[in-house]
C-alpha cells in the first residue's frame, strides 16, 4: 500500500472514531499521528515538535489570557453590560457575539479571538440563563467568517496571495476578499438565527465542573479595579500587536509574553494559569498537525486534487470547476490545517485555472473561502477545538450545523465569485 493510501486510510479510521466517540478525541488524534510515524510517513520529531509549535503556544497562552478575564472580574462586568444591551434572549446574545467574533477575526487570529471571547460568552450565557454550549459553536464559526473579510484574516489567505505573485498573476488587494466575505458573514449569521438553530445541540451540554474550575466560580472573585485595569491594558496591547503581526514579534510570541505578564502582575495566579491550559485541546491540535503533515508528505492531498482534475476532463464547464474546488478544499480543510491545505492546493489549482482559461483571482478567492470553512469537525481548526471541552461538545455537534453552513457558504460563493471575478 502506498504512503498516500495509508494516510487516507488512517484519516478515515480517525473520522470513524471521532463520529462514534468510542475514544477521546485527543487520544484518537495522537494515535493517528503515531501510526503515521510507525509507517514511516512522518518523522517522530514531526509528531512531537507540534507541542512547541507556534499554534500550540498561541492556544495555551490565549487560554491563560482568557482565564485572566475571569479572575480579575472583567468577564463578569462585561457580561452585565452585554446582558443589558442584548437582553436575555438566545438570539440577541448569539448575534452580538457572532458580530464581534467576525469583525475582530478580520485582523486577528481566529484562535485568539475565540480564546478571548470564550470567558465572556460563558459569563453572559450563565447570567442570561441560556445554554452555554449553544452559544459556543456560532461564535467559533463566526471567527472563521471574519477570515474572508481581509487578507490578514487567515494565514491561508497570505499563502494563496503569495502563490499568485509567484506565478506572475495579479494578487488580491487587502480588502478584496470582503466582496464575498461580507455576504458570507451575513448569510452565516442568518443561517444560525433560522435553520441552523435547529441543528445546535439541545439543552446545555456544557461541562459545569470544568466551567467552575475555569471561571473560578467555585471561589469568590472580587473585582479589583487596579488588576482589571492592568489586564485590559495588556489585552489592548496584545490585540494591537496581533493586528500589526510584525515578523519581529509574531502572534504566538506576543501572546506568550502577554500571558507571562498577566501572571507577573497578579492578574491571574500561577496555579490558576496552569489550570486554564486544557491539555486535551493541545493534544488534539498537536495530533492533527502531525496528520496534516502526513497528508502533505505522503502526497495524499495531491492525489485527491489530481484525481479531481482528471475527472473534470479537458474542457469542463467553468462553474463546475469552481464548485469542485470549493467542495474539495472544504473537505481537505476539515482534515488539515487551513494553511497546509492552502499550501497544498494552490500550486495545483492556479495552473489548472490558467490551462482552462479561468480567472486566477476567482480560483484564488474560492480557495481562500473554502480553506476558511472548517465547520464539519471539532478538529478542523483551533477555534473549534478550543470550545470542545467547555461545551462538552461531540463530533456530531459540529457536523450537524456545519454541514448546512458549508452548503450555504458554497451557494453564496458560487453566486458572488463569478459576479466580482468573472470566470
Amino acid at each position: 500500500m502506498s504512503p498516500a493510501a495509508i494516510t487516507l486510510l488512517v484519516l478515515l479510521i480517525m473520522v470513524v472514531f471521532f463520529v462514534t466517540e468510542k475514544l477521546p478525541a485527543a487520544l484518537v488524534s495522537m494515535l493517528g499521528g503515531s501510526v503515521l510515524v510507525l509507517c514511516g510517513i512522518i518523522e517522530p520529531a514531526q509528531l512531537f515538535s507540534a507541542f512547541s509549535g507556534s499554534t500550540i503556544v498561541l492556544i495555551a497562552a490565549m487560554m491563560v489570557v482568557g482565564s485572566a478575564l475571569f479572575h480579575t472580574g472583567i468577564a463578569a462586568k462585561m457580561a452585565d453590560i452585554l446582558v443589558k444591551l442584548t437582553g436575555t434572549s438566545e438570539n440577541g446574545i448569539m448575534v452580538a457575539f457572532m458580530l464581534v467574533a467576525t469583525i475582530i477575526s478580520a485582523v486577528c487570529s481566529g484562535v485568539a479571538v475565540v480564546a478571548m471571547l470564550l470567558p465572556i460568552v460563558i459569563s453572559v450565557s450563565q447570567r442570561a440563563g441560556v445554554s452555554v454550549s449553544r452559544q459556543l459553536i456560532p461564535m467559533s464559526f463566526a471567527a472563521s467568517f471574519g477570515c474572508n473579510l481581509t487578507l490578514m484574516g487567515a494565514a491561508s489567505n497570505i499563502v494563496v496571495n503569495g502563490a499568485l505573485e509567484d506565478l506572475g498573476t495579479t494578487p488580491l488587494s487587502f480588502f478584496e476578499l470582503g466582496k464575498v466575505g461580507i455576504p458570507i458573514s451575513i448569510a452565516g449569521m442568518v443561517f444560525f438565527l433560522t435553520i441552523g438553530k435547529r441543528f445546535l445541540t439541545p439543552g446545555d451540554t456544557a461541562d459545569k465542573e470544568y466551567l467552575a474550575e475555569y471561571t473560578g466560580s467555585n471561589k469568590a472573585v472580587e473585582f479589583n479595579p487596579i488588576k482589571a485595569g492592568l489586564c485590559l491594558v495588556i489585552l489592548a496591547v496584545l490585540l494591537v500587536a496581533m493586528a500589526v503581526d510584525s515578523d519581529a514579534f509574531p502572534m504566538y510570541l506576543v501572546a506568550a509574553f502577554a500571558a507571562f505578564v498577566m501572571v507577573l502582575t497578579g492578574c491571574i495566579k500561577q496555579a490558576d494559569a496552569y489550570k486554564a491550559i486544557d491539555m486535551s485541546t493541545l493534544f488534539i491540535v498537536a495530533g492533527m498537525s502531525a496528520v496534516s503533515t502526513g497528508m502533505s508528505n505522503s502526497g495524499a492531498g495531491a492525489l485527491i486534487a489530481d484525481t479531481a482534475v482528471r475527472l473534470l476532463g479537458e474542457h469542463p464547464n467553468k462553474l463546475i470547476v469552481l464548485f469542485v474546488i470549493l467542495v474539495l478544499v472544504t473537505l481537505l480543510t476539515n482534515a488539515m490545517m487551513n494553511t497546509s491545505c492552502a499550501m497544498l492546493v494552490t500550486p495545483l489549482f492556479i495552473p489548472v485555472a490558467q490551462a482552462f482559461g479561468m480567472s486566477t483571482s476567482a480560483v484564488a478567492v474560492a480557495i481562500c473561502v473554502a480553506a476558511s470553512s472548517p465547520f464539519l469537525t471539532p478538529v478542523g481548526s483551533g477555534t473549534n477545538t478550543l470550545i470542545v471541552r467547555p461545551g462538552n461538545l461531540k463530533f456530531m455537534d459540529f457536523f450537524r450545523p456545519g454541514l448546512g453552513l458549508s452548503v450555504v457558504i458554497m451557494i453564496v460563493a458560487m453566486i458572488f465569485i463569478p459576479v466580482f471575478w468573472p470566470l
